[in-house]
């Protein structure tokens, strides 16, 4: 069982009006009949007598410990169930009968049944109240019925002492036997009558177990779909964030294949014009002019990376589409008006491949043709090979350059996001020294289990 963790002045003052009422309910029908019935002239009985309330100073701390148990149910259920059940059986151990101030026994019950942690806890809250109110209720009427055989016995006593005084000795040998019969012990009868008057309260008791079970339950239920719910609402803020920063890291693996090749390209066209001022100045406007297009090409191809979390739907309609592997003939058409020597292989029948092994497999290409143009020298060349598969699709770009730096593992930047490229699709990705000279990379996709 456990009390609410905090004090509400709230719940306290509704909680002693509520007892203020079970009072008002017990002791207003005596008083209401005092008022109606006016009293004799000079009759000097006092109000309870004549409202038919006890006098007993016992029952009215018994029934201040039933009140205080009742306004304090919510603030510590525990503390209340035992001044109630105090209360309440010192009632029917007075008098017997059950009266309407006994109700807040089942009303702590039942709050004690609602705020309780463990069922079996309240089970027993529970049978402690039912057996006490059982044992109380059997002492009243066992001590009723002692006194009223006292009574009898004093007056058969009275009337056997005066026979014997008048000198009746079958009389004396009478009273010596009646002096002598021991107590007998507590016949069936009583138990059995004491079960029935007890029945009424413990249908209330177990009435109010039930409910206040039932209420328990459903906020344990309620509890618990509201913390699924927050747990779910977590899952799917984890997954917008997993799925933002997987976004990112595509759009900056994007923007630094694109970046790497439009300003390899655009460095080495510049070269060339700068050369060729002075000797050949129309090459030097072709040069610029190639400039210029590549760079309106990556400026394009940026925008629309940076533009993909937009939510527009009419300026997604205008994006350009994602290059693919029919962009790669155009991607070395480029790089060999940049005096690039690349031969291009095309192995099998090419087929519709998955969008992101299409977008994968030129990216691949066009980084691999980058780090060609910046690190494997001014005259070397590349020899890109495309294999296409039912199951697969390979790709091979080897150059006759210089080849890796002795001691360098020939990985950067570009190289790790096509080793992420490779990995995300599930494929296999080789790279390191040609087996001439120059550096060798290839790729395999799978493109029909992993569609």
């Amino acid at each position: 069982m456990r009390a609410v963790p905090r004090f509400v002045p709230r719940h306290l003052l509704a909680d002693a009006a509520l007892a203020l009422a079970l009072l008002a309910v017990t002791l207003g029908p005596g008083f209401v009949m005092v008022l109606a019935t006016p009293g004799k002239p000079g009759d000097s009985t006092g109000i309870l007598i004549r409202a038919g309330l006890p006098q007993d100073q016992v029952w009215w701390v018994l029934t201040a410990l039933a009140l205080v148990g009742v306004a304090i149910r919510r603030h510590s259920a525990v503390v209340a169930f035992v001044l109630t059940a105090t209360g309440t059986a010192g009632h029917l151990l007075l008098q017997t009968k059950f009266q309407l101030l006994d109700l807040a026994l089942p009303l702590v019950l039942y709050t004690v049944a609602a705020m309780g942690r463990k069922r079996r806890v309240v089970l027993g809250a529970l049978a402690l109240a039912m057996i006490v109110t059982y044992l109380a209720m059997l002492g009243s009427r066992l001590d009723v019925t002692h006194r009223q055989k006292a009574v009898v016995a004093a007056k058969q006593e009275q009337q056997k002492l005066a026979d014997a005084l008048n000198g009746d000795r079958e009389s004396k040998q009478v009273l010596q036997t009646t002096r002598m019969v021991p107590h007998t012990a507590i016949p069936v009868d009583t138990l059995i009558e004491t079960g029935q008057d007890a029945l009424e309260m413990w249908l209330l008791l177990v009435a109010a177990y039930a409910v206040g079970d039932g209420i328990r339950t459903r906020r344990a239920h309620l509890v618990a779909v509201e913390q699924r719910t927050a747990d779910l609402a977590r899952q799917e803020r984890q997954r917008a964030a997993l799925a933002v920063a997987a976004e990112r890291t595509r759009i900056t693996r994007e923007l630094h294949d694109v970046v790497a090749h439009g300003m390899s390209v655009m460095v080495v066209q510049a070269q060339g014009a700068a050369a060729a001022l002075d000797r050949h100045p129309e090459r030097t406007a072709t040069a610029l002019q190639h400039v210029i297009d590549v760079g309106r090409s990556s400026l394009s191809e940026m925008r629309r990376l940076l533009a993909a979390e937009r939510t527009d739907a009419a300026e997604d309609a205008r994006l350009t589409p994602l290059p693919g592997i029919g962009a790669i003939p155009d991607l070395v058409d480029q790089l060999r008006s940049a005096g690039m020597r690349i031969d291009l292989q095309i192995e099998g029948v090419p087929d519709v491949v998955p969008a992101a092994v299409d977008l994968s497999a030129y990216r691949i290409v066009q980084e691999a043709l980058t780090n060609t143009l910046k690190h494997a020298g001014p005259e070397a060349g590349a020899r890109i090979r495309l294999e296409f598969d039912p199951e697969f699709l390979r790709v091979e770009v080897t150059d006759d350059g210089q080849g890796p730096a002795d001691g360098a593992d020939g990985i950067g930047n570009g190289l790790r996001g096509i080793a992420d490229r490779v990995a995300v699709l599930g494929g296999a990705l080789e790279t390191g020294q040609a087996p001439d000279r120059g550096f060798r990379l290839g790729a395999t996709l799978p493109v029909g289990a992993r569609p």
